[in-house]
């Protein structure tokens, strides 16, 4: 049997004793099964596994508590250069909504960990 690859979206929440609210993550894993039903298994696995207990230097303790999937998606094309992993629409988008979706380059995640955008005001990098 031919194995399909998933994209599981794995809630993690995070909990700092004597804080009111949490933190969640939210964190993509690729997953490869027979099906949706055994790539399901498979993220749970995964995600079971960042569930966890420390003490932070303050002394107050830290918990990771896998509570889920977010969504679990078959990935639309085998993976070569440029292709698709994942696609969604939304329907009656007017201009300035666009315009929120569409994140300038130097404010994109990659860009800004791997040290790649321009912050002393002038143009970006091309």
């Amino acid at each position: 049997m031919e194995l399909t690859w998933y994209l599981a979206d794995l809630v993690t929440e995070v909990r700092v004793e004597g804080e009111a609210r949490s933190v969640v993550h939210f964190d993509l894993h690729l997953v490869r099964a027979e099906n949706a039903v055994a790539a399901y298994d498979k993220a749970l696995r995964i995600g079971g596994g960042k569930t966890k207990q420390y003490l932070r230097t303050d002394g107050n303790l830290i918990s990771f508590v896998f509570r889920g999937l977010n969504d679990l998606v078959t990935v639309d094309e085998e993976f070569v250069d440029g292709a698709r992993i994942l696609f969604r629409s939304q329907a009656e988008v007017d201009e300035e909504e666009i315009q929120r979706v569409v994140t300038p380059r130097d404010y994109l995640r990659a860009m800004q960990a791997e040290g790649l955008a321009f912050h002393d005001g002038g143009s970006t990098i091309q």
